[in-house]
């Protein structure tokens, strides 16, 4: 669902704006709704919409200045501005489209023009998504040829010395700044794995060597310290890899250490009884 912030003083208007989206658009929802620029700025940063429809005249800052904040803080995707104007208002809208606004409607909203302009609008971000893919494949083409290992190394540190911590693919890419596509090719380039083969190739070597290593830890110690929420979840992926659970290989490497060390102790005994038989 693409996101709609909807910025008017008036609260007749931003109930029938809303409304309208609901019951005339598909794929956009409503997030959030402020009735002055000051508060419409909070929720731009806190709910990064993909976007504002927005009242131009207004109480202290007017529209054109929530526009202008929008076009110089950019996300990770362009928001859409949409500017709610008068027919009086004409340099306003002007002055919107100078700020990178994308369309405007004229008061009263009629939500046929509603309909209309968010089905314009859902094209337009798609549209642009895709050029941004592309343009991010193209570029992540020329990374790989002249230095992906960098990145990839990077966040296999950043992984490695991070597992407790959160590391699914949203935060990695996040942490990152990269789309989850291209996490995907640069992993099977450079590792020829998914990141998620990887991680969880990661996670259990470190798992069996606290199960070997550190019999005063619990198994709900370890899960947590390998960032499994849930002890059963990890028990499950544990199994799922190498065969048994983890109690099952802690109590299977304790077995084979009892061996040994009754071998070593075989070994040393009758090398003692050969010393006394000389």
């Amino acid at each position: 669902m693409y996101k709609v912030l909807l910025v008017d003083d008036e609260p007749a208007i931003l109930k029938s704006e809303k409304r309208a989206i609901m019951n005339r658009t598909e794929g956009f929802e409503v997030v959030g709704e402020a009735h002055d620029v000051k508060k419409a700025i909070s929720l731009y940063n806190h709910l990064e919409p993909h976007v504002v429809l927005t009242d131009i005249r207004m109480p202290g800052e007017d529209g054109i200045s929530l526009v202008k904040y929008v076009s110089e803080n950019r996300r990770s995707f362009p928001t859409l501005c949409i500017v709610v104007s008068g027919y009086s208002d004409f340099d306003y809208v002007r002055s919107s489209f100078i700020n990178d606004a994308y369309d405007y409607l004229l008061k009263p909203i009629n939500p046929s023009k509603i309909e209309e302009l968010f089905r314009r609008i859902r094209n337009e971000i798609e549209t642009r998504m895709d050029r941004d893919t592309e343009n991010e494949e193209s570029l992540s083409e020329r990374i790989i040829k002249t230095g992906y290992m960098d990145l990839v190394e990077r966040i296999k540190h950043y992984v490695e010395s991070n597992l407790a911590g959160d590391n699914s693919i949203a935060a990695i890419c996040k942490q990152f700044s990269i789309s989850q596509p291209y996490l995907s090719k640069i992993f099977r380039k450079a590792m020829d794995c998914t990141f998620i083969e990887y991680l969880t190739d990661v996670k259990i070597k470190k798992a069996k060597e606290l199960l070997t290593h550190r019999q005063d830890l619990l198994i709900s110690d370890i899960a947590s310290q390998l960032g499994f929420s849930d002890q059963f979840y990890f028990s499950k992926v544990f199994k799922s890899e190498e065969g048994c659970t983890p109690s099952e290989f802690r109590k299977k490497v304790m077995s084979e250490s009892d061996c040994v060390d009754e071998q070593n102790n075989w070994n040393i005994n009758n090398e003692t009884c050969e010393i006394h038989s000389h």
